[in-house]
């Protein structure tokens, strides 16, 4: 998969790839380089720099140079197209060379500053190292200022809140959606003892922490959605299949989101740190 919003801020650098480490990949002790992947790879070395046969009828044009992740530790890895066509490009990974991730991790692989870097993490540290970068640590004072109803603390709110989200946006949404949660309009909420209304939770579908990302302000009524306070957790914190199934309805419900920001829902997924990785 190609890098996103999410990893370009991980890694500082666009050109990117990830996908899973197969147990059938790390029992050959190699890994089949697809779409972007091998994009990226051929770019770096040079399609005519890439040995086509089996790595010991050239050891020398086989052998390519990387930067371990996070060390910046060099190492050699040997790449070639196995087959005359060049149809498949193929990469061997080694605990002797220095590089040899498990099954069920995720490798990634790109290009920072005209060196190619390559690494690995389990999936579990991948989700959550990528989750924290759009960690928001003013949510609560701002969760809280919109249930307040009260001008005072939506001033201080205001100046609080690092990304400067306006509680009356979303309350204007509250009101649009009857003081419901968008997502199961069933689902029962007790009443706020400061604002008497059903109590419910703001939720920008496109985090606001990624707004040095986006041209366009992500703090309006349309990326606002209200969503009672275990929906609004499970978006952040369920398991992910879950979390998908929440945020796929919240697109259904408001497709314009994505459209005007050009994103697709796999973007969206992205963001989440719960997409579907290959």
């Amino acid at each position: 998969m190609k890098f996103g919003t999410i990893q370009r801020k991980m890694f500082g650098t666009a050109v990117g790839a990830y996908s899973i480490v197969t147990d059938r990949e790390n029992y050959d002790s190699q890994i089949t380089l697809t779409d972007y992947e091998a994009e990226i790879v051929l770019s770096h070395f040079g399609k005519n720099n890439i040995h086509v046969g089996n790595v010991k009828s050239n050891l020398t044009l086989s052998k390519k140079h990387f930067r371990l992740f996070p060390s910046g530790k060099p190492i050699s890895l040997n790449l070639v197209f196995p087959k005359a066509n060049k149809t498949e490009l193929r990469l061997y990974i080694s605990k002797a060379a220095g590089y040899k991730p498990k099954g069920d991790d995720v490798w990634f692989i790109f290009v920072k500053d005209g060196d190619i870097w390559i690494g690995s993490m389990p999936e579990q540290i991948w989700r959550y190292d990528s989750s924290m970068m759009k960690h928001d640590d003013s949510d609560e004072f701002y969760q809280r200022s919109v249930n307040d109803n009260d001008k005072i603390r939506i001033q201080k709110s205001k100046e609080r809140d690092s990304y400067a989200r306006d509680p009356r946006i979303a309350i204007r949404r509250m009101k649009m959606a009857g003081f419901k949660c968008e997502f199961d309009p069933a689902h029962q909420l007790f009443i706020s003892r400061f604002s008497h209304q059903p109590y419910l939770e703001a939720h920008h579908l496109i985090p606001v922490g990624l707004q040095s990302d986006f041209k366009r302000s992500l703090d309006t009524v349309n990326n606002v959605f209200c969503l009672c306070p275990y929906c609004h957790r499970a978006v952040h914190h369920a398991e992910e299949k879950h979390a998908r199934k929440i945020l796929k309805a919240l697109v259904e419900i408001r497709p314009v989101v994505l459209d005007s920001f050009s994103l697709t829902v796999n973007d969206l997924l992205s963001l989440y740190s719960v997409e579907v990785i290959d």
